[in-house]
C-alpha cells in the first residue's frame, strides 16, 4: 500500500492526526492528538458532573432506583455546555479530523515522489 493512502487511511479510520505518525510528523500528530482530546474531554466532563449530580440524588432518595426516572433526570439536570459549545467543538474536530487526512496524505505523496525520483 502507498504511504500517502496509508496515512490518510490511519487519519481517517483510526484518530484525527494518526497518518502524520505513518509519515514521521509527529509534532503536527501530537497537535491533532491533543486539540481532538480536549475537545472530547470538555463534554465528557460535562457529562460526568450531571451523572454526579444525579447520582446523589439517587443516593438522597430523592430519586427512586427506576431507568426511566433515572434517564428523566439526567436530561433534565442542566449542564455547562450550551448547544453552541456542542456546535463549535464538533465543527472543530471535524476540520481537525478532514485537515489530517488530506494533510497527512499529501505528505505522503511528497515522501513518495521523492522516492520514485532518487530511483532513478
Amino acid at each position: 500500500m502507498k504511504l500517502s493512502n496509508k496515512a490518510a487511511m490511519f487519519s481517517a479510520i483510526v484518530f484525527p492526526g494518526a497518518g502524520y505518525f505513518v509519515v514521521k510528523k509527529t509534532i503536527r500528530g501530537v497537535v491533532s492528538l491533543v486539540v481532538t482530546i480536549g475537545c472530547l474531554s470538555y463534554p465528557m466532563t460535562d457529562v460526568f458532573q450531571r451523572a454526579v449530580a444525579v447520582r446523589d440524588k439517587i443516593i438522597n432518595g430523592e430519586i427512586p432506583i427506576d431507568i426511566v426516572l433515572i434517564r428523566e433526570q439526567i436530561l433534565l439536570t442542566p449542564g455547562s455546555m450550551t448547544q453552541q459549545d456542542v456546535s463549535t467543538l464538533s465543527l472543530l474536530i471535524a476540520v481537525v479530523w478532514l485537515v489530517s487526512i488530506i494533510d497527512s496524505y499529501l505528505i505522503g505523496r511528497r515522501s513518495e515522489s521523492k522516492t520514485q525520483k532518487s530511483n532513478i
